[in-house]
């Protein structure tokens, strides 16, 4: 299954003004001076949202793309230094007629909108 999902962090204000702004409420979220799995303490804060899942890239990526549309409408921008955001989008099943294409549009709504991109397989 192919996974999309936003990993939103920095300074603890901002990344609450933008929480409550999303159109879906993020699956799991953290606070500065939390302990993660590994033992370590968070330097920040943060959330991850779940963007969606589908075995066809294509669907996916028009999931992605409603669910970032809609954030721009709303004004949600990550293009703050005291933000990062991170869209991941794991891909594992793709056949050999699969693709996942982002357009120059993608791209630049992802520049605008202070997104970095991770593609794992």
């Amino acid at each position: 299954m192919n996974k999309a999902s936003l990993k939103v962090y920095g300074d603890e204000a901002f990344v609450a003004d933008v929480r409550d702004g999303l159109p879906s409420e993020p699956e799991h979220s953290w606070q500065k001076g939390d302990v993660r799995p590994d033992g370590r303490v968070r330097i920040d804060a943060g959330f991850y949202v779940d963007l969606g899942q589908d075995a066809n890239p294509v669907a996916l990526m028009r999931h992605l793309r409603a669910w970032l549309h809609e954030c721009e409408s709303r004004g949600i921008t990550f293009d703050m230094p005291p933000l990062a955001a991170e869209l991941r989008i794991a891909v594992t099943d793709v056949g050999p007629d699969d693709a996942l294409d982002f357009s120059i549009a993608d791209l630049t709504l992802f520049v605008n909108m202070g997104i970095t991109l991770s593609i794992t397989g």
